[in-house]
């Protein structure tokens, strides 16, 4: 995350961006912040929440 603070490497968050590539980073759009990562692994939408 400290990457996106450094002015030298602006743009880093775009998945098209070759330091990205190269590095293998997760896409960090804001607009992505919540699709799963790996949606065949998703938790089932069905299956309600736990209460304490």
């Amino acid at each position: 995350m400290l990457m996106l603070l450094d002015d030298a490497l602006d743009g880093i968050e775009d998945s098209d961006n070759d330091i990205n590539q190269a590095s293998g980073m997760v896409n960090i759009a804001p607009l992505d912040w919540f699709a799963p990562f790996d949606e065949d692994r998703a938790r089932d939408t069905d299956r309600g929440f736990r209460h304490p």
